[in-house]
């Protein structure tokens, strides 16, 4: 299976009609294109420099290319993306993470209600195979963390497929790893944050002497499942 995210940053002149229609066009993909599952959208209750993020996933990488090519795709949702689009509602962010995901073996991610964060990662290109794989490990097992009611990590496959994300040099991914975290809601998450769990701590460190050093950077956000959309200030 192939776990999917487009992450965006809203114009600031953006209609706000439009931001809403292009809302609509993603959360109800899936009616038009069988091959999108697990479909929701969020709005990002971060800091970070991005406002809406579309989850979803295909079974293959087969489905994966038919909904890349489906009249749908390129008839509504293009209408909101694309550059020379009149109708566009979005801009390039800094944040590099227009379009990732990962592999993995069944929607071990999915979550009907709640809180998900999503954090991306640049592991060290040093890192050995070994060292990648214990930290993968740690991650997804996160068994320490009593908050946490979901945590799954993948090594991000889809980083250069759109936007910036790919780093100037080599055409290696800004971010190489993402790790899914759920919540029951916003206390569970900041109970997390400032708890005693080791990974809580990592963070808290921004990484900084744990792991062997293995992470280079790290940025997070993360929304409510089926939020609706914030008033626009």
């Amino acid at each position: 299976m192939i776990r999917r995210f487009e992450i965006y940053a809203v114009a600031p002149d953006a209609d706000d009609a439009g931001v809403s229609a292009f809302e609509s066009a993603c959360a109800r993909c899936g009616r038009f294109i069988p091959e999108v599952l697990h479909s929701a959208v969020g709005w990002n209750r971060s800091d970070a420099p991005v406002q809406m993020v579309w989850e979803h996933a295909f079974a293959s990488a087969e489905a994966y290319q038919r909904y890349m090519v489906h009249p749908y795709h390129a008839d509504v949702l293009d209408r909101y993306l694309l550059a020379d689009s009149p109708e566009r509602v979005v801009v390039d962010d800094g944040l590099g993470a227009g379009l990732v995901g990962y592999s993995c073996d069944g929607p071990v991610f999915a979550m009907t209600g709640g809180l998900r964060r999503l954090v991306l990662l640049r592991l060290s290109r040093q890192a050995s195979t070994a060292q990648v794989n214990d930290f993968e490990r740690t991650l997804a097992g996160a068994a320490e963390a009593d908050d946490l009611i979901l945590s799954v990590v993948g090594a991000n496959t889809l980083g250069s497929a759109w936007f910036d994300a790919v780093t100037p040099v080599g055409g290696r991914p800004r971010w190489t790893h993402l790790w899914e975290q759920g919540f029951v809601d916003t206390d569970g998450l900041a109970s997390y944050r400032h708890g005693p769990s080791s990974l809580a701590e990592a963070e808290r460190r921004g990484w900084q002497g744990v792991f062997d050093g293995v992470v280079e950077r790290a940025v997070s956000l993360y929304y409510e499942i089926a939020d609706p959309r914030p008033e626009r200030g």
